[in-house]
């Protein structure tokens, strides 16, 4: 049975710090939730079998997708497509939400 509603309090970090939260048959939504600045210093750049669409509720990060690199504050959204180059670097403890198609991890 699919799960309708998932509350963060049901939610666990996943293996890079996200929270899972609604999950579809085509998207999945996740939660980074206070994320550090040291939690993304070594973060080499990577590509992904699905693409991203994010939205930063507080804090700042830095997305390089495909050479172009972002600044991104509350209020920004974000786009990564399926297969681009990219890496995150937190700059201030970050909140974001994030949609992936197809659905990211599990």
């Amino acid at each position: 049975m699919p799960h309708y509603k998932v509350s963060l309090e049901d939610t666990r970090h996943g293996h890079d710090g996200e929270h899972g939260l609604a999950r579809g048959e085509h998207s999945a939504m996740r939660y980074w939730h206070n994320e550090q600045p040291s939690d993304t210093a070594d973060k080499e750049s990577s590509t992904n079998d699905y693409e991203t669409l994010g939205y930063v509720i507080s804090g700042q990060v830095e997305l390089t997708v495909d050479g172009q690199t972002l600044i991104l504050g509350p209020g920004d959204s974000y786009y990564v497509p399926q297969g681009a180059e990219h890496v995150y670097r937190v700059v201030e403890t970050l909140n974001a939400v994030e949609v992936t198609t197809p659905p990211a991890g599990r």
